[in-house]
């Protein structure tokens, strides 16, 4: 093999080292002196028989501690802080419940929840944390809504609210009792919408 400069240098620096760890103690000191050797363990013994001991006290038992289950929080009247108080929400998912309960009007279930499509937080395994009060749902009047009001409802898309303005323009008033009786909405949306508007 062939070694560079720096390579014979760097081998001939770790040999004089070695060379001065193994045998240089041996030359310098006299055999007895152990001083990279280990030595024989040296045993201690105590003299316990004239400390007096203090009779350990049995295993004190404690009763068990189970905190207390957080008060569920009603999801129509919460405010920020009572949202980040629920393991498992924090700022972001705060906002965006509260943005979804504000341009719904408010939830008629928790299963509502889903629809926000949290992906750390399990709607499903928390539903003891919330309960809802559909009393506090903010009905809203189909007849004086803008066309832009109603689109921005999260159960309505463009071309459902192009339909109910359509029926608006037709039968003059407009109400869900009449989108219903009509049918200008399918069913499964009209169920969807029927506790948010008058």
């Amino acid at each position: 093999m062939v070694f560079n400069s720096l390579e014979r240098k760097g081998a001939l620096i770790l040999a004089c080292i070695l060379g001065g760890i193994l045998f240089l103690p041996r030359q310098v000191l006299p055999e007895s002196h152990n001083l990279f050797l280990l030595t024989a363990p040296v045993e201690i013994k105590t003299d316990t028989g004239d400390i007096k001991r203090k009779p350990s006290p049995q295993a004190a038992t404690y009763p068990k501690y189970a905190p207390e289950p957080p008060a569920p929080v009603e999801l129509n009247s919460a405010d920020s802080l009572a949202l980040l108080g629920i393991r498992g929400i924090g700022p972001y998912y705060t906002s965006r419940i509260l943005r979804y309960r504000e341009r719904l009007g408010g939830f008629y279930s928790v299963k509502q929840l889903k629809d926000l499509k949290m992906k750390y937080f399990d709607v499903d395994s928390n539903t003891h944390l919330f309960t809802v009060n559909p009393s506090l749902i903010q009905k809203k009047d189909l007849d004086t809504m803008s066309f832009k009001s109603i689109l921005r409802h999260p159960y309505l898309e463009y071309e459902d609210v192009q339909l109910i303005f359509n029926a608006k323009r037709k039968f003059d008033t407009l109400s869900y009792s009449l989108l219903e009786k009509e049918g200008i909405l399918p069913a499964y949306k009209l169920k969807k919408i029927k506790p948010y508007f008058k």
